[in-house]
């Protein structure tokens, strides 16, 4: 499966993420029972434990005021007896809401205690009736045996209870030490997995960084063909064919660089005919302009190579400004070489950018003359036979193929005939533009 860089990424925080909340939640689930644990020892066990010794007093109390009775005879021990005899009876059932399963034992425990108390008022009985051998023998035999038979009820539930507290605490322990090592285990995997993950991204952007640099240096060298590679389907990837896309471009810039022309930097043949076959591909209708100057060798024997290189690069101008003024964005112009130039625009704007070049060239070649030649009206300068001959001012002749008009199926059928109209717009002695169907104007 492929991701994204960003799709990696934020996989990789997910991952860590699940991992830190088990943390989490096995912290907080270990931490609810140790609490549960804590609670039921110390809101219950030690609860138990202290109200024990508390039960283990009252009896032990009891037990004295029934002796202080029967030595003493004070009615005070009477009351102190009967206080904690309810005492005796709070506790127990405090001590039984706490943990029911002690109620069993302490019933047992209560049923001691009812018989321990209806001795002791068979005591006071015998007391009060001045039968003081037979109190003592109540006191020291039945009273004594139920009161052992308590404190051993208290005992046994006293032993549970530390029995169980201990249970706890050893529990306790042991769930705290798994919840430390799980714990500590689980934050290792979470901190090896992020530790991984973030090798991985880091090593995949350095690589495909590496890489860019290797594709920027080698296109800045002029190499755009041999590339590295970056596979995958992330935005490194995309951007390495977006990298693939613009070397290609430059390759194509470049080559129509060295293509267009040193002296007016316009695009050169190459450019001329793939713009023309691309065109013709796309089935366009549109116009082909082929312009060329008229007496333009006599007036460079004339004046001279740099003279002549003034006029190309002004004509140059000067349709560059045109095609800006009356043509469109898409339209094309391009120098063929010397003195040719070719337009490429649609068929309804030809005719106005045609007469606007012809009014311009007119208007402004003669400032490339001397003035007494001007006056004159020609030049005197060497044709192709290398003999004197009278050469006119420079006109410009303009040869135009519709392809709204004519079947167009290939760029030579555009050559030859814009060739064959621009020989005949040269055999007028003006500034003309021809186009096809041998229509002038």
């Amino acid at each position: 499966m492929n991701l994204t860089l960003r799709s990696k990424i934020f996989l990789s925080y997910i991952v860590m993420i699940i991992f830190n909340l088990i943390v989490g939640i096995y912290a907080i689930s270990s931490l609810t029972e140790l609490t549960t644990i804590t609670n039921d020892l110390i809101y219950q066990d030690l609860s138990i434990s202290e109200k024990l010794t508390k039960l283990h007093d009252s009896v032990l109390a009891q037990d004295l005021y029934e002796k202080r009775y029967l030595t003493l005879q004070q009615p005070e021990a009477v009351d102190q007896f009967w206080s904690r005899n309810r005492e005796f009876k709070a506790l127990v059932a405090d001590i039984g809401n706490l943990d029911p399963a002690l109620r069993p034992i302490l019933e047992q425990g209560t049923t001691y205690h009812d018989a321990y108390t209806q001795l002791f008022t068979e005591e006071l009985s015998r007391i009060q009736a001045h039968q003081v051998s037979d109190a003592l023998a109540i006191s020291n035999g039945s009273i004594k045996i139920n009161i052992d038979k308590i404190l051993l009820m208290i005992k046994d539930v006293d032993l549970k209870i530390k029995a169980r507290q201990n249970q706890h605490i050893g529990r306790s322990n042991t769930l705290g030490e798994r919840a430390l090592m799980i714990t500590i285990t689980l934050s290792i995997v979470a901190f090896v997995l992020g530790i991984l993950f973030a090798y991985l991204i880091t090593n995949h952007l350095t690589t495909a960084i590496d890489h860019l640099k290797a594709a920027t240096h080698s296109i800045r060298s002029g190499d755009f063909d041999n590339l590295p590679e970056i596979t995958g389907a992330d935005e490194l990837a995309d951007l390495a064919i977006s990298f693939k896309e613009m070397s290609a471009r430059l390759k194509e810039l470049e080559a129509m660089n060295l293509d267009a022309n040193p002296l007016t930097k316009l695009p050169g043949n190459l450019a001329i005919e793939k713009e023309l076959l691309t065109r013709l591909n796309e089935t366009q209708k549109f116009s082909f302009c082929l312009a060329d100057l008229d007496n333009f060798k006599g007036f460079n024997d004339r004046y001279g190579y740099a003279r002549g290189s003034d006029v190309i690069k002004w004509l140059g101008d000067v349709l560059l400004m045109i095609k800006k003024e009356l043509g469109t964005p898409e339209d094309f112009l391009g120098h063929i070489g010397g003195d040719d130039f070719v337009i490429i625009c649609t068929p309804d704007r030809v005719a106005a950018i045609c007469n606007r070049i012809i009014e311009l060239f007119d208007r402004g070649i003669v400032e490339f003359y001397d003035a007494e030649d001007l006056k004159k009206g020609f030049i005197v300068s060497i044709d192709r036979n290398d003999k004197p001959a009278i050469f006119g001012i420079m006109t410009i002749s303009i040869a135009v193929v519709n392809t709204d008009r004519t079947l167009i199926r290939e760029p030579k059928e555009v050559a030859v005939k814009v060739t064959e109209l621009k020989q005949y717009a040269k055999a007028f002695p003006k500034s003309l533009c021809i186009m096809d169907r041998r229509r002038a104007m």
